[in-house]
């Protein structure tokens, strides 16, 4: 209280002067940042969460604008991660899925054991980045509840297929080769737009022609000295040299990018020109085959649907309840 109220010796005005101030500070420390159904999630809530997050982004973010708005950021990042756990939570009430301490002491026994450490070391770790034990364990216990409503909710709706599979493999192997170097031939077509209807369709033709009998087995290299009309690389048998992902332009990196070696692509309307493409070689895959990855494959695409699965069921939760945020 400020020092000059000390002088005041009437008990109700103290009192008073007491209250308002307490009052005052309340709605600062209590404001109200979201409410679920009939829960209010306070500001005192998300900052109490927000404390670890926070002393790192104080240690990595500079002070003023960058550090405001990334703060900002983290609280808006957080309000909705707690009004999804708030969903859960009266989810769970309905279901009567409760979780003991037991369980949460099962479950840091396995995150340590995934992560070769004792318990005592995963807590440590957990205390390290910001988090109290009682904060760590409490996620931890999020995480539980969360993992039984999902087992009970959505397990039996998810189905991992093998075309799946391929498809998950496919994007794994295209994301390695935008950084792998490759080598590559094309042979060129004049063909300009200005051409009437009836020699437009005899280059795109001839251009056909060119790719069947070159998927057929006929050697690219002389095809393209015999009927490439691009004067930079007949010589070379349409060589383009060593590339790296990214050099050829936008439209044909990308079919390079989904061609495996030896492959032909059909003819590509560029500019123009058509443009057929043979990637000639690449440099060696350092992942491991279909065949090996398949175990590892079906956890990842089983845990992409779930969550997929669960972000639809949050989804539908909320329009069933009443949420509002007010950060």
């Amino acid at each position: 209280m400020p020092l000059r109220f000390r002088s005041l010796a009437a008990p109700a005005l103290l009192a008073l002067a007491l209250g308002v101030a307490g009052e005052a500070r309340a709605a600062v420390v209590e404001r109200v940042v979201a409410i679920v159904g009939e829960r209010a999630i306070l500001m005192s809530d998300l900052r109490d969460r927000a404390q670890p997050f926070l002393a790192k982004v104080y240690q990595e973010v500079p002070a003023g604008a960058q550090r405001a708005a990334a703060t900002s950021q983290l609280y808006k990042t957080l309000i909705e991660r707690m009004v999804d756990e708030e969903l859960e939570q009266r989810a769970a009430n309905r279901a009567k899925i409760v979780v003991n301490s037991r369980e949460v002491d099962e479950a840091l026994a396995r995150i340590a054991a995934q992560n070769q450490i004792s318990v005592e070391q995963l807590v440590d770790e957990a205390i390290k980045s910001g988090l109290s034990e009682r904060q760590y364990r409490n996620e931890v216990r999020r995480q539980v509840l969360e993992a039984k409503l999902l087992n009970l909710r959505l397990q039996g709706r998810i189905r991992v297929t093998e075309e799946d599979l391929r498809a998950a493999y496919r994007k794994i192997v295209l994301d390695e080769r935008r950084k792998l170097p490759f080598s590559a031939a094309v042979i060129r077509i004049d063909a300009p737009r200005s051409l009437d209807r009836v020699a437009a369709q005899q280059r795109r033709d001839q251009a056909e022609q060119l790719t069947d009998r070159a998927r057929s087995g006929a050697d690219f290299a002389e095809l393209a000295r015999a009927h490439s009309d691009d004067a930079a690389t007949r010589a070379a048998g349409g060589a383009l040299g060593q590339l790296r992902p990214g050099q050829l332009g936008p439209e044909i990196d990308r079919v390079a990018l989904n061609l495996d070696v030896n492959e032909v692509s059909r003819p590509l309307r560029i500019g123009e020109s058509l443009v057929i493409l043979k990637v000639l070689s690449r440099q060696s895959s350092e992942l491991p085959t279909f065949e090996e990855a398949q175990r590892e494959l079906a956890e990842r695409v089983y845990l992409e649907k779930m969550n997929k699965a669960r972000r639809h069921w949050l989804e539908s939760l909320r329009r069933r309840t009443h949420v509002e945020v007010r950060l």
